[in-house]
Order: structure tokens, then sequence, then C-alpha cells
């Protein structure tokens, strides 16, 4: 039997909401433990150190019983940069201090491990996962990043870079991802990060039931944020989110998502080496659609 439209409508209205009032504490518990650690750690005394929370705890995008915590942190003894073409980057002295990326990432795990133990943290690629506690706090991904900075032709803008424990370094802009995440929810009634934690949670839906591959959950925000403010907040609950859905397919089928950003707005969501494909994003939307029977 088709779902009908106060049935999407219930079911909507549990899936925007955030984590619970018991996982923010949680949240915020793992939060301070990671500060604790890096603030016992003597190699770190007198090293000037941002530490902070990015990805969709940062942003209120996480969903519930999915609440995992990315942590920064971040050196700022060492700082790099870049500069679009035909800009050229102010004057700078080369650094010749100790911090260089493997001594950084040695050092914060060494700080994780003595903290947590060693069987509880895992070093993955990019990010150190400290595992999760039942009931007490959830996973931990630690990133080892340094100050970064692009100097663009009227502006510049700061970022964090992270080195791999293989490959070329990766940049993110967790502070213009805050900053416009909260302008685009503003903008479209609050609809912006209500439809983003909907479909996050669609596709842990489809995941479980073996109708779609898992994707990264940052990619149903980078989607959500593309769609027009005008598209998000029309109509009740129910028709504003399948006008969402109907303008994502069809623009991952005309291929305009060619010109979709991320929600820090300084790199294009498919353009580039990415985690994920218009075509992967393409058949969550549809699956998503179908799910809900549109």
């Amino acid at each position: 039997m088709a779902m009908t439209r106060e049935q999407r409508e219930t079911l909507l209205s549990s899936w925007i909401k955030p984590s619970s009032d018991n996982e923010q504490d949680q949240q915020d518990r793992a939060c301070r433990m990671v500060q604790d650690a890096v603030k016992k750690h003597d190699a770190f005394s007198g090293v000037s150190i941002a530490i902070y929370v990015k990805g969709s705890y940062a942003n209120n995008t996480n969903v519930r019983r999915d609440s995992d915590v990315d942590v920064v942190i971040e050196n700022q003894e060492c700082m790099y940069s870049e500069a679009d073409d035909g800009v050229t980057p102010p004057p700078s002295s080369p650094y010749t201090g100790i911090w260089l990326p493997g001594k950084w990432r040695s050092e914060v795990t060494l700080a994780l491990t003595n903290a947590f133990g060693a069987g509880h943290v895992t070093n993955g690629k990019i990010a150190l996962r400290v595992d999760e506690v039942a009931g007490s706090r959830p996973s931990i991904d630690v990133v080892p990043s340094f100050e970064y900075y692009r100097y663009m032709r009227y502006s510049k803008a700061k970022g964090s870079c992270v080195w791999p424990s293989a490959g070329s370094k990766i940049v993110n802009w967790p502070a213009q991802q805050l900053a416009n995440g909260i302008a685009k929810n503003n903008a479209s009634s609050r609809r912006y990060k209500w439809y983003a934690r909907a479909l996050k949670h669609a596709e842990n839906h489809l995941v479980k039931n073996d109708l779609l591959s898992a994707l990264p959950s940052y990619l149903m925000e980078c989607l959500a944020y593309n769609v027009p403010n005008d598209t998000l907040r029309g109509g009740s609950l129910d028709y504003g989110f399948q006008e969402t859905l109907r303008f994502l397919y069809l623009g991952l089928d005309r291929n305009d998502y060619m010109e979709w950003v991320e929600p820090n707005g300084l790199k294009w969501l498919f353009r580039g080496d990415k985690k994920w494909t218009a075509a992967q994003a393409k058949e969550l939307i549809l699956r998503t659609w179908q799910l809900l029977d549109y």
C-alpha cells in the first residue's frame, strides 16, 4: 500500500530532528576529553594549538543515533597556504621548527593513546578514531591539522589542512561551512538543515535494507545546500521535501550539478577527486523518492 501524505509528514517530522539532549551531552563530553588529552601532553607545552569541532555536529546537521564527533587539533605554529592564479601571496619566512606533518600526527596519536588507551585509538588514513563508549560518549574522529590560508584576488580565507597517512594534503574550510550553513538555514526557514537530516535518515534506511551502497553523510548536507531557498521552504513539510528531491534529480540528470558547491562555498561539489559521484547522488535521490511513494 502506498504511503499517504499524512504518513510522510509523520515520518519526516521524526527525520528532521537533531540529536537528543542526552546525545548532545555525550558529544560535548567527547570534545572535552580530547581537549584534556591535549592539555596533558607535555610535548604540546607552549605550542599554539586550536581545538574545535567540525562536520555535522558543529553544523547541527547530525541525526539521532548517528552522532559521532569530528574534532580538529590544529597546529598554528606552522602555516600553509595557496594562492589563486594571478594572485601574489604576502611574503613569509620558511618554517624551521619541528612540527612537520609526520611529527604532528605522531604526537597527536601519542596524546590520544595516553588518554584513551592504545587499544581504543585507530590510526585511519585521515583521522584518528577514538572508540565509542556506549552510554558515555560517541566515537570521535580526531583530525591532526595545520592552519591554512587561501589568497584570492580581493580576499583571503582561513581553513585547515591535513596530511593523510598516505597521499597529498586535504584542505577543509570549517568556518565558512558553519557561517554559510547558518545563513542558508535562516533564509530557508530552517528547512536546509531539516532536509539535510531527512536525506541522511533516508540514506541510512536504504543502506540498512540493502537498497543503496553507503555514502558519506556530508554529501546529503551538500545536496541540500544547493537547493534554492524558495524550493526548500515552499508549502508543507512533505511538499517542500518532494520539490527538493525533484530539483536535485533534475539537476543531476541535466548536468546542472557541475555548478554546485559544497556548503563552504570554496569547493566544487562534483569536480575533482571526490568520495562520491553524481551517479551515486542521483541514485540516492531516486531511491528516496521511491521510498516515500512520491
